[in-house]
């Protein structure tokens, strides 16, 4: 079997971008439990082919579904603030 879940790899761009906007640690597990945070509160979006993993990327480029994975992070960085486990 040969499948991906495209919402791993949007929420890793979404942190490149968002992650200088955080005021918490953002060492490695930090930014793991940032993003494990992040990506327990959205829907996973599977693929099985390279079409399906670009038509994916493209319908996520929504501003609504950006939103949602900015908010995820935002959470996850508070939540990380406020119990770091490094």
């Amino acid at each position: 079997m040969n499948y991906q879940n495209i919402m791993e790899i949007l929420v890793e761009e979404a942190y490149d971008k968002v992650s200088p906007t955080f005021e918490c640690c953002t060492c490695e597990q930090c930014h793991n439990d940032i993003v494990a945070f992040a990506l327990n509160q959205l829907p996973p979006k599977y693929v099985a082919t390279q079409k399906g993993e670009v038509y994916s990327k493209t319908y996520s480029l929504g501003l609504q579904h950006s939103a949602d994975i900015t908010a995820a992070l935002m959470k996850g960085a508070n939540m990380v603030k406020a119990n770091p486990r490094h």
